[in-house]
């Protein structure tokens, strides 16, 4: 599926000094291997780089801001998606590779409380009833599903210890709480924000994880939707986050002190192109 994607951002001063020399970091996409970037284009102009776990940004300089004055930037992508099974393709992995990758994807982070009391009580009970890594992630893929009850659109962010109790959570719980419970075991994992197509110009935000399984490499896995190890052309990977627990989809520097900080919304749209030539 070919998409065109577009955002606008608005960042708006809404305090009484001027907003000076201001940089805006715009998330515009990650690296994943059933999705394919074909154009990208910027306005105002600006410099696209890869950041830390291959996410694409674009460093946007903002300009002087009034207050009541707005910057209104947007980007349009076009990309081509296409539905994969990531575990009909066994991947080489080396003893250094899974090493280094446990040393950096199962600490304790923010919303994957690992050390809390119930985190270890229901990693330890997967343990024992599984007896190698990928046997046990299926068993906490099933268990989370299981365990909690989909919301929609929840105003705050809960992390996996709250999901764990609660029960209940959106796409960020149900991750969170996989996230916590692979990393407790020491497997490593880590989690993936963008867009669900649903739609002629229906997406929502979405979040789901990535799990690093020997001999099979990163294999992406939704507990909130029900996919493990097999992603549609639905899906948009937008940011990575692994070695940090979130990464705003904007953030905004300035010089100097504001009375207020400048708001900074984003809307994003997502549209069919029924051709290459759209």
């Amino acid at each position: 599926m070919r998409l065109r994607i577009e955002m606008q951002a608005n960042v708006h001063n809404r305090g009484t000094s001027k907003l000076r020399r201001g940089m805006m970091v715009w998330h515009l996409y990650t690296d994943s291997e059933n999705q394919f970037v074909e154009m990208i284009d910027v306005f105002p102009p600006a410099k696209v780089t890869e950041k830390a776990e291959k996410n694409m940004v674009a460093m946007i300089k903002v300009p002087e801001l009034n207050p009541g004055e707005s910057f209104s930037p947007t980007v349009e992508l076009r990309i081509d998606t296409i539905t994969r099974d990531w575990l009909m393709e066994p991947q080489m992995t080396s003893d250094q590779l899974i090493s280094r990758n446990r040393g950096i994807y199962c600490t304790l982070k923010q919303y994957w409380e690992i050390d809390d009391p119930l985190i270890q009580e229901l990693s330890q009970k997967a343990a024992e009833r599984t007896g190698d890594d990928e046997s046990y992630v299926r068993l906490v893929f099933q268990k989370v599903r299981e365990l909690m009850k989909l919301k929609t659109h929840l105003d705050e962010r809960r992390g996996a210890a709250r999901a764990a109790r609660e029960k209940e959570g959106d796409c960020d719980e149900h991750s969170d709480l996989f996230i916590a419970l692979l990393r407790a075991v020491d497997i490593p994992a880590r989690r993936v924000v963008g867009h669900f197509f649903k739609g002629e110009l229906e997406q929502e935000a979405h979040a789901w994880c990535e799990a690093f399984l020997e001999r099979k490499g990163w294999i992406p896995v939704d507990p909130a939707l029900g996919n493990f190890g097999t992603m549609s052309e639905n899906y948009f990977w937008r940011i990575r986050e692994g070695l940090v627990s979130e990464r705003p989809t904007i953030q905004l520097k300035w010089s100097g002190i504001a009375s207020q900080a400048p708001t900074v919304e984003e809307e994003v749209k997502m549209t069919v192109l029924k051709n290459s030539k759209s």
